[in-house]
């Protein structure tokens, strides 16, 4: 089980920057970075090219940090103690396709300093755990994409590691594939925190209570996803409220005399009344009294939740314009 909330995170760091090549020609992939990861899972999210990899990259000690620190439960990343924490799979992992799944674990196993029979017994638990235990006498080259992400999670899991990271692990799988491997995080963050980055921010938004959005290198935001949403719905002060009918048109005329909407019309798109209430409980009062006495039936009212999607696209609109 994932241990209590310290005063260490699983993930810090502070400052953290990456610069690609020197003088004119020179790129910041990374700017003054600041995370502060709690156990559970975390969204690290951005669009391709906003340095999320790079990022990652530094946290496990493949390439060099240009500036800042980045910490593992207090050990500074890329140092051995570090790396003994963090398991990681990449966005495109490479095996060895000749082996079987149940060899491809062993070998790792026995090469992250498990002894024989220890890397054994990991690996059938590991299999079973990640629905892999009938196709372990396969040779990877004859699995499924998802079956190649399910052996590259459980690879990343052998030496039983504190934090899992994982760059875009759903990225190349289809529908089926991409739910196998959300419930597969969902159900590994009971036993350690997982650190996952992505552009899908549907698929975070099922996996992850927090999130930090990244772009252009630099952090934008980072919440938990209920705080998100209920910043953006004040900040916008766009609450808005699906209304319908079998009578949508006789209703409308009448919910434009209120004096507590501040815009209704009928969308085009489904044919729905919207509305942007001036006093939302004065709203909820009406319409149920409106109903019975028009005699219409009432299919739907509601306020719709919006998505990270479209709290993250509007951010990055703002990004744009800002600049």
């Amino acid at each position: 089980m994932i241990k209590e909330k310290s005063s260490v995170p699983e993930i810090w760091t502070h400052k953290l920057t990456k610069i690609y090549g020197r003088g004119e020609t020179s790129v910041k992939a990374v700017n003054n970075i600041d995370i502060a990861m709690e156990p559970g899972v975390h969204g690290f999210l951005g669009p391709n090219g906003a340095g999320k990899t790079s990022t990652i990259n530094m946290l496990i000690g493949a390439i060099s940090i240009t500036g800042g620190e980045a910490k593992i439960r207090g050990e500074a990343a890329g140092s051995l103690r570090a790396r003994r924490i963090v398991g990681f799979l990449p966005q495109d992992p490479a095996f060895y396709d000749n082996m079987s799944g149940e060899q491809y674990l062993n070998y790792v196993g026995e090469l992250s300093g498990l002894r024989r029979y220890k890397a054994k017994k990991k690996t059938l638990e590991l299999l079973e755990k990640l629905e892999l235990l009938g196709a372990r006498e396969r040779r990877i080259e004859k699995y499924s994409e998802g079956m190649k992400q399910r052996i590259g999670i459980a690879a990343a899991l052998i030496h039983e590691p504190e934090i899992l990271i994982l760059d875009e692990p759903t990225s190349n799988l289809d529908p089926i594939g991409r739910k196998n491997i959300i419930n597969d995080i969902k159900a590994l963050s009971s036993e350690v925190s997982v650190f996952v980055s992505s552009h899908i921010l549907s698929e975070i938004e099922q996996m992850c209570k927090n999130v930090t959005m990244i772009n252009r290198g630099k952090i934008i935001l980072t919440d938990t996803i209920k705080n998100i949403k209920k910043m953006h719905s004040i900040k916008g002060g766009r609450v808005i409220i699906i209304l319908d009918t079998s009578s949508n048109e006789k209703i409308i005329q009448q919910l434009k005399e209120k004096d507590f909407i501040n815009n209704i019309w009928i969308d085009e798109n489904d044919s729905k009344i919207h509305i942007l209430p001036k006093d939302i409980e004065m709203l909820q009062k009406v319409i149920p009294k409106m109903i019975i006495e028009n005699d219409v039936i009432l299919r739907e009212f509601h306020q719709p939740e919006t998505s990270l999607q479209d709290i993250f696209i509007e951010i990055m609109e703002e990004e744009v314009n800002n600049e």
